[in-house]
């Protein structure tokens, strides 16, 4: 992402070096550019966790899975050291949906820990949104709610966490077919 610049700046080689400082420097973390990106999760069971993400300072990003069978939308925050992979199945793009199996997995990142409903029947969703993004083609911000009716399992390793219900917008990618 190019940090913004006055146009007679990047119009000019007198701003050379301004425009390479701006390059250069990290942006903090934003879900999606324009705002409204959220995840809101409460995790209970083999660790605690409430997370109320906002736009700033969560990372998110998705789209189909390979096999094409899910769309697969990621959220991260680096201070909580935590990824949440919420893969609905079922949906079209631009399309919305009610009561769409949902696989979800939470990483408890540098611990190595991973959690997975390892199939689409233990979490239910809700598509609300699902709209193309202005940030580029074939970006579409997506919405919804779900709830999980069973614990998701530790992978690897005994345990397990509960996750009741449970709120997104996120980002995808999500090109045609025959792109």
């Amino acid at each position: 992402m190019i940090p913004r610049l006055p146009l007679f700046c990047l119009a000019t080689l007198s701003c050379a070096a301004a425009a390479e400082a701006a390059l250069a420097a990290d942006p903090a973390p934003v879900c999606i550019w324009e705002g409204g990106g959220r995840l809101e999760m409460q995790i209970e069971g083999d660790f605690e966790a409430t997370l109320d993400w906002g736009n700033a300072g969560t990372r998110c990003d998705g789209g189909p899975r390979p096999a094409g069978d899910a769309l697969r939308l990621m959220f991260a925050r680096e201070d909580e050291a935590l990824l949440v992979v919420i893969a609905v199945t079922g949906l079209e793009r631009a399309a919305t949906g009610e009561n769409l199996g949902a696989n979800l997995t939470v990483v408890r990142e540098g611990l190595g820990h991973f959690y997975g409903s390892l199939g689409a029947d233990a979490c239910v969703v809700t598509i609300d949104g699902n709209v193309p993004d202005p940030s580029g083609p074939d970006r579409y911000r997506v919405s919804g709610h779900g709830h999980c009716t069973r614990p998701v399992g530790a992978i690897a390793r005994e345990g397990e966490i509960t996750i009741d219900t449970f709120k997104f917008t996120g980002l995808a990618w999500w090109p045609l077919e025959d792109d």
